[in-house]
């Protein structure tokens, strides 16, 4: 890729908050990594990605909407934004000069995708959305994190493996649902270090069939292997279940990923708004957002 033209337009891209559907923790390699196998999906939320070519050289912008002392999201070589915009120059095969501005909106430790989501955001604005979708550069986009290559395809899938086995999925509609955030993150690899027990089944084929028809139900009979391990480690993710188990209409509540949000499963937007008001209430040091789960890919949404 050539040198940035300094009048290039600016692009814009989403970063959706990554959800979770169910996670089965099915094996490990020789090597350590845990072998998964997964739904996910992605909300009408997230944070924002725009990249505006020209210049000298590359700049990182990030409008952090919370505050996170003494941890702030790294403006550095350290954010996963930043390090995807590396990788689309070594992609791209050139030079690139720009300003990268990513605009936080969504909380850390959270299991809900937020630094993958704006990585693959930014491979989405630099590369294009088509080169940024294929094989290639999925795989490379990899190294980067396992949510890489599903953040990518932005839509409904199964993700197996290591992350690097995607199965596009269809829902029949959106999914109405409450996000809550309990106040505090989780680390990943301390989650996987306090699971116990051996390893589950894989999702079943019954359950892939069911989304078509009865998105609901299907993910009822699902789970989250990792969701014991967190409440251990964090007690506020099991009071966060508790809460949204109790909201008028709730249908399901699930951790997503390695938490620590929950994540309620409610019939109607009406319902789900009801209860995200009430359990901000109750609760007002939370995160609480009602949103949708996305049927198929769409690139903007509303905060």
């Amino acid at each position: 890729m050539s040198k940035a033209d300094p009048n290039g337009a600016v692009r814009r891209r989403a970063a959706p908050a990554k959800i979770n559907l169910a996670l089965h923790v099915v094996g490990r390699r020789d090597d350590g990594y845990h072998l998964l196998d997964m739904l996910v999906a992605f909300a009408d939320i997230g944070d924002r990605v725009s990249w505006a070519p020209g210049g000298d050289g590359c700049r990182l912008v990030l409008r952090d909407r919370f505050d996170r002392r003494p941890d702030p999201v790294p403006d550095t070589t350290a954010n996963l934004a930043w390090q995807a915009l590396a990788l689309a120059g070594r992609i791209g095969g050139g030079a690139l000069a720009g300003t990268l501005e990513v605009e936080k909106h969504l909380p850390s430790g959270a299991g809900i995708g937020g630094g993958s989501s704006d990585a693959a955001a930014v491979l989405r604005a630099v590369l294009g959305d088509g080169r940024a979708a294929d094989d290639g550069t999925a795989a490379r986009a990899l190294a980067l994190g396992a949510d890489l290559p599903v953040c990518l395809a932005d839509r409904p899938a199964r993700v197996r493996g290591i992350g690097d086995r995607i199965l596009p999925l269809s829902l029949p509609r959106p999914l109405s649902v409450v996000l809550v955030w309990p106040g505090a993150g989780l680390s990943t690899p301390a989650v996987f270090r306090a699971r116990t027990g051996g390893f589950g089944d894989s999702i079943p084929d019954t359950a892939l069939s069911g989304l078509t028809h009865d998105p609901l139900g299907a993910i009822a009979g699902l789970r989250n292997d990792l969701e014991a391990a967190a409440c251990r480690l964090l007690p506020a993710v099991a009071t966060a279940l508790e809460a949204v188990r109790d909201r008028d209409g709730c249908r399901i509540a699930r951790m997503s990923g390695s938490g620590s949000t929950v994540v309620g499963y409610f019939a109607d937007d009406g319902a789900a708004e009801a209860a995200a008001r009430s359990i901000a209430a109750a609760h007002p040091r939370w995160w609480v957002r009602a949103t949708v789960l996305r049927p198929s890919y769409r690139p903007e949404y509303n905060h």
